[in-house]
C-alpha cells in the first residue's frame, strides 16, 4: 500500500510537467507549421521557385525546392522548442546539449544571410557589368577582330562574350570572397580565400598572356604572308617548277613561298606562345617553353632537310624519267633510297634514339649494297664470261 502511495505521489508530482510538455510540443509543432506555410507562400507569391530549384535540393516525395526549404524551416523551429519540452522531462543533459547547437545556429543564421545578400547582389551587379561590356564591345566591332583572324564561331565564344564572362568572374572573386569572410568559418573561408586570392592575382597574367598570343597570331599571319608574297614575287615558284617537272597534281599545285610562309607563321606563333607561358611564371610551364625554344633549331634543320631532300628526290625522278623513260624501277629505287636516307638524317638531327636509328641506317645501306651486288652479279653473268674468254684467248695467243 505504501509502494502504491508513492507511486501515486511521484505521478502527481511528474503530472503537470508531462502535461506541460506535451502542450509544448504541441506549440512547436503548430508553430513550425505555420512558420513552413508562411516560408511556403511567401516563396512562391514572389516566384522565386524557380531560383530555388537552381540549387538542385529538392524534396524526396514531392520533388519541389519549396517544400524542401518548408520542412527545413519546420526543423528549425521545432528544434528551438525541444529544449523547453526536455527540460520539464527533466532531461537537462540532453536539453543542454541541443539548446546550445540551436543557439550556435540561431547565432550564426545573421552571417548566413549576409553571405546569401552578398552574392545575390554580387551576381546581380557582376551580371549587369557583363551585359553593359559585352554590349559596348560589341557595338565597338570588336568582333570583326575575330573574323578577319579567321577565327570565328558561335555567338558564345565571340571576342566580346569572352572579355565580358572574364570580367565577370574578376568581379565575382572579391564577392566570393567577403562572402566566405562573413561567414566566419576560418576552416573554410581562410583556405577558399587563400585559393580565390591567388587565382585573383593570376589573372592580370593570364590576361597579358592571351593578348600576347592573339598579336603574336596576327604579327604571324602578317609576316608569313608577307614574306609568302616577297618570296613569289622574286620568282620563287617559277625556280621550282623549273627544277621539278612532273605530271603529279600536288607537286603542280605545290607552292614553295606559301610553304615558307606557313612554317614561318607557325615558328612566331610558336614564340609568341612560349613567351605567354612565361608571363603566367608557372616553373611547370617555363621548363617546357625553355625546352621547345632549346628545341626549336633541331626542328627547323630538319625540316630542312626533309624539304631538300623531297625537292631533290623530285627533281632526279623528273631527270630520269626525260633521259631513261623505261626504267621506272630504277626511278622508283633512286627516289626512294633519296627519302629514306632524308629520314634517317632528320631522324639523327632530331636527337631520336639516335644509336637505333644509326644502326639501322647502316643496315639498310648493307642491304642496298648486297641487293646491287647480287643484281650486279647475277645480271652480269654473261658479260662476265665472255670478258673471262676474251682474256684467256689473248693469253692463249702472246704463249705462242
Amino acid at each position: 500500500m505504501r509502494y502504491l502511495q508513492e507511486l501515486l505521489g511521484t505521478f502527481e508530482t511528474l503530472l503537470p510537467s508531462v502535461v506541460t510538455a506535451i502542450i509544448l510540443l504541441i506549440v512547436a509543432y503548430l508553430a513550425a507549421m505555420i512558420a513552413k506555410g508562411i516560408v511556403v507562400k511567401g516563396l512562391k507569391l514572389l516566384k522565386l521557385e524557380k531560383y530555388t530549384d537552381k540549387l538542385g535540393v529538392v524534396d524526396e516525395v514531392t520533388g519541389s525546392s519549396l517544400e524542401f526549404i518548408g520542412k527545413l524551416v519546420f526543423v528549425i523551429v521545432f528544434l528551438m522548442f525541444l529544449p523547453a519540452v526536455l527540460d520539464r522531462l527533466g532531461m537537462q543533459n540532453v536539453s543542454n546539449t541541443i539548446s546550445g547547437l540551436v543557439s550556435q545556429f540561431v547565432n550564426f543564421i545573421p552571417n548566413i544571410l549576409a553571405a546569401i545578400l552578398i552574392l545575390v547582389f554580387g551576381v546581380f551587379i557582376a551580371k549587369i557589368i557583363r551585359q553593359l561590356i559585352a554590349s559596348m564591345l560589341k557595338r565597338f566591332n570588336i568582333d570583326k577582330l575575330q573574323e578577319k583572324a579567321g577565327v570565328g564561331g558561335d555567338e558564345s565564344v565571340t571576342f566580346s562574350s569572352m572579355i565580358s564572362y572574364v570580367v565577370y568572374v574578376i568581379i565575382l572573386i572579391p564577392i566570393i570572397i567577403a562572402a566566405l569572410q562573413t561567414l566566419n568559418i576560418t576552416a573554410i573561408s581562410q583556405p577558399a580565400t587563400v585559393v580565390l586570392n591567388k587565382i585573383f592575382t593570376i589573372i592580370p597574367q593570364i590576361i597579358v598572356a592571351l593578348a600576347l598570343i592573339i598579336i603574336g597570331t596576327y604579327v604571324a599571319k602578317i609576316t608569313g604572308k608577307l614574306l609568302s608574297n616577297l618570296l613569289s614575287s622574286v620568282g620563287t615558284d617559277g625556280i621550282t617548277k623549273k627544277i621539278i617537272t612532273t605530271d603529279n597534281s600536288k607537286m603542280k599545285d605545290f607552292s614553295l613561298s606559301k610553304a615558307i610562309g606557313e612554317v614561318v607563321k607557325y615558328i612566331i606563333v610558336l614564340l609568341f606562345t612560349v613567351q605567354a607561358i612565361n608571363v603566367i611564371n608557372l616553373d611547370v610551364l617555363q621548363s617546357v617553353g625553355e625546352a621547345i625554344i632549346a628545341y626549336l633549331p633541331f626542328i627547323i634543320s630538319a625540316i630542312i632537310i626533309m624539304g631538300v631532300a623531297l625537292f631533290f628526290a623530285a627533281w632526279v625522278e623528273s631527270f630520269m624519267k626525260k633521259k631513261y623513260p623505261n626504267a621506272g624501277l630504277t626511278t622508283i629505287i633512286v627516289k626512294s633510297s633519296i627519302i629514306v636516307v632524308a629520314i634517317f638524317m632528320t631522324l639523327i638531327q632530331l636527337d631520336i634514339a639516335t644509336s637505333i636509328v644509326n644502326s639501322a641506317f647502316i643496315i639498310v645501306l648493307g642491304a642496298l649494297a648486297a641487293a646491287f651486288a647480287i643484281a650486279f652479279g647475277i645480271g652480269g653473268r654473261d658479260f662476265a664470261a665472255k670478258t673471262m674468254e676474251r682474256l684467256n684467248q689473248q693469253n692463249n695467243s702472246n704463249e705462242k
